[in-house]
């Protein structure tokens, strides 16, 4: 289902739309970065993410044709956000952060689509773009705890090691990760 947010009124139906997504600068330094530290790089795809997000402002839509529970002239309050929300990919990243944070990863001041972790002297890191994961590590336990602990809270795709991301093809040798 998707909802008319071109309908919307800023400061009446939402306040804030802007989502931090990772910059391709970073996603290049990323890779290159897991790449010289010998870490697997999985990519993972959160399923319906905007679905997950929570709403902070009153949002009523008309009930969906088909749905026959509602009387004539009622509405449906949103408590989730709905794709073509105008707040939906921002609501989305704040469920996300949240749920990073609680499981220990500290966000970056300098691109806040990238969180680090530092645990029994093993690092993982997650970068961000809106619904698709990279993440890299030196724990394979570690990461599949986490892709556990994500598709538990989400559902996600596990899409395994990382082939193609945001335009960038991702091939693996023996010895070296090529970026094309």
């Amino acid at each position: 289902m998707v909802i008319r947010g071109f309908q919307q009124v800023k400061d009446k139906d939402y306040k804030h739309t802007f989502s931090p997504v990772a910059k391709l600068t970073i996603v290049r330094i990323f890779i290159a970065l897991a790449t010289t530290r010998g870490s697997p790089l999985h990519q993972l795809d959160i399923n319906n993410a905007f679905l997950h997000g929570f709403l902070d402002e009153e949002v009523y839509m008309y009930p969906p044709e088909g749905y026959l529970i509602a009387k004539p002239g009622q509405v449906c309050k949103l408590e989730r956000s709905l794709y073509d929300l105008k707040q939906a990919s921002r609501q989305w990243n704040l469920e996300l952060t949240k749920f990073l944070l609680s499981q220990g990863f500290c966000q970056s001041k300098s691109d806040y689509s990238l969180f680090t972790k530092v645990s029994q002297g093993l690092f993982t890191s997650v970068l961000v773009y809106v619904d698709d994961l990279l993440i890299a590590g030196d724990d394979v336990h570690s990461i599949t705890q986490l892709k556990v602990k994500l598709h538990e809270a989400f559902t996600i795709k596990d899409l395994g090691l990382a082939r193609y991301f945001l335009g960038i093809k991702i091939a693996r040798s023996n010895t070296s990760t090529f970026l094309n």
